[in-house]
This record gives structure tokens, C-alpha cells and sequence, in this order.
């Protein structure tokens, strides 16, 4: 036994007036008027930006600038480097802020031969 209401009318979304507009795809192989299929511009150069920084301040890459900016003007905050040479007197306050110049030190300095790492390889 179906029980039916004398009020009951089947639901009408309200009318809105508005224009239908066309689908488009959001993954469009047509380029778009603000769509360039050249990549983003990296910087030429990085600059430092400490006031009466005495070097060119012009780093190739950003990390070469993060480095820049912690030896030169943050040198508190580095571990130095000693010397391997036995009776080398660059220790402690005189070693030196990173390992690579160091090794080139003994080289130069020492006449260590110590091998170039082969290239894509990186130390450890």
C-alpha cells in the first residue's frame, strides 16, 4: 500500500540565466597566448649582497654564492680544515675553510701526489 501526498511535487533546481560556455581541455597541446615553450630564464649570475663585499661578488651558481657568503663574511661559524702533512703549520685558527683547498695546498705546497677524483664521481 503506497501512501501518496496530495503536496508533493518533484524537485525543480531554481532557473539561473547564465550563457553555457565550452568545455576546454586543461591539458592543451595548442600553445595558449601566455604559454612559452622556452624554459624559465635562470639568473646570468648571483650576487652578494653584503654591504662593501670586496670581491667581484658575480657566483655562477647559487651554491657557489651560499658558500661565498659562509666563508667569507660567517667564518665563525666554519670547522677549519687541517693539514695532513705531518709539521704543517696550517691547524687549527690557520686550516683552512674547505677540504678541496686543502688538498690543493699538499699539492702545491707538499708535492703530494694525490690522485684528481674521476669525473661524476664525488667524495664521500
Amino acid at each position: 500500500m503506497a501512501m501518496q501526498c496530495a503536496s508533493y511535487q518533484q524537485y525543480q533546481p531554481p532557473r539561473q540565466h547564465y550563457q553555457p560556455q565550452p568545455i576546454q581541455p586543461r591539458h592543451s597541446h595548442l600553445p595558449t597566448p601566455d604559454y612559452s615553450p622556452e624554459p624559465i630564464p635562470r639568473p646570468q649570475y648571483y650576487v652578494c649582497l653584503y654591504a662593501q663585499c670586496a670581491t667581484t661578488g658575480h657566483f655562477a651558481r647559487h651554491a657557489d654564492l651560499q658558500r661565498h657568503v659562509q666563508v667569507v663574511h660567517n667564518p665563525e661559524s666554519l670547522q677549519r680544515v687541517a693539514c695532513e702533512f705531518p709539521g704543517c703549520h696550517r691547524r687549527g685558527q690557520y686550516g683552512f675553510s674547505r677540504k678541496d683547498k686543502m688538498v690543493d695546498h699538499m699539492r702545491e705546497v707538499h708535492k703530494a701526489e694525490i690522485p684528481k677524483r674521476s669525473p661524476g664521481r664525488r667524495s664521500p
